[in-house]
């Protein structure tokens, strides 16, 4: 039986395989082409000078902001991790913010599944968000280890999964490839 969708649509990209940012940049490619407008906020990530930033944050059509410190340390007990849970709690009331906001029609919240897998802001009011955003607008999440309930939400869910990857090899970050 078929059932009209009601709400925005939620597509998710996650696991551990490259790719997931750069699937969720290329819909946003797609969005702005249909003429749509754009809000993107990353949570961890901080470097300003990748391309797709460079690039999409010189359109008027797209919004961006990063809430991020970087890097997690390895001790999820230390105590720059109170850096990375405010910082993330600020790109939280941004999403909330932008999903219900009707000035944009796609929404990518960047590394949120990363962010939240690390408990570094609670689900919840997120879900919440999710479920009341309206109708016409898409929303897409990235990040590896999705939490289940994000999985159970979202309209469609990919997992990226790496057979091998150049770092493996010793091939450092580049330009046009990674960042």
């Amino acid at each position: 039986m078929e059932t009209q969708h009601s709400g925005c649509r939620m597509l998710l990209f996650t696991g551990d395989g490259k790719g997931k940012s750069t699937a969720a940049f290329g819909m946003m490619s797609r969005a702005l082409g249909h003429g749509m407008r754009a809000r993107v906020i990353q949570f961890v990530k901080s470097d300003s000078a990748v391309g797709e930033q460079k690039f999409f944050s010189k359109l008027p059509e797209v919004s961006w902001e990063q809430f991020g410190r970087g890097f997690l340390p390895r001790d999820r007990k230390s105590p720059v991790m109170e850096e990375h849970r405010e910082a993330a709690a600020e790109g939280l009331r941004a999403a909330i913010e932008a999903l219900g906001n009707p000035q944009y029609d796609f929404v990518l919240l960047d590394e949120v599944c990363f962010a939240l897998a690390n408990e570094l802001m609670p689900v919840e009011p997120l879900l919440d968000a999710l479920r009341s955003c309206g109708s016409g607008k898409i929303v897409v999440m990235t990040g590896r280890n999705a939490p289940q309930e994000l999985l159970e939400i979202a309209d469609t869910a990919s997992e990226l999964k790496m057979l091998k990857h150049g770092y493996q090899q010793g091939i450092p970050a580049e330009k046009g490839v990674e960042n």
